[in-house]
């Protein structure tokens, strides 16, 4: 029987993705990512699928990236930190 009170488990990988998702949210280097890469926080917020609210709070570390929004975030970023390695 599932208790309500009880969460679904985190696999350990989502919960790598999402602790690095929080790493660069709030440490500042997604927005340098994101700003590198000519985007604006309405366009990644698009893309993953918040309001450009959440990814400026996200950012600025008002709030931290939980549950699928972190792991597209994370996912996101970092493409894009590998694209702008590829490129330099």
């Amino acid at each position: 029987m599932h208790n309500e009170s009880e969460t679904e488990p985190m696999d350990q990988e989502a919960l790598l993705v999402t602790a690095e998702a929080r790493r660069l949210a709030t440490s500042g280097d997604g927005a340098r990512i994101r700003q590198a890469a000519r985007l604006s926080v309405a366009e990644v917020a698009a893309a993953v699928g918040v309001d450009r609210v959440t990814v400026a709070r996200w950012e600025t570390g008002e709030r931290r990236p939980t549950g699928e929004p972190a792991l597209r975030y994370a996912a996101l970023i970092g493409a894009l930190a590998r694209q702008a390695e590829v490129q330099a």
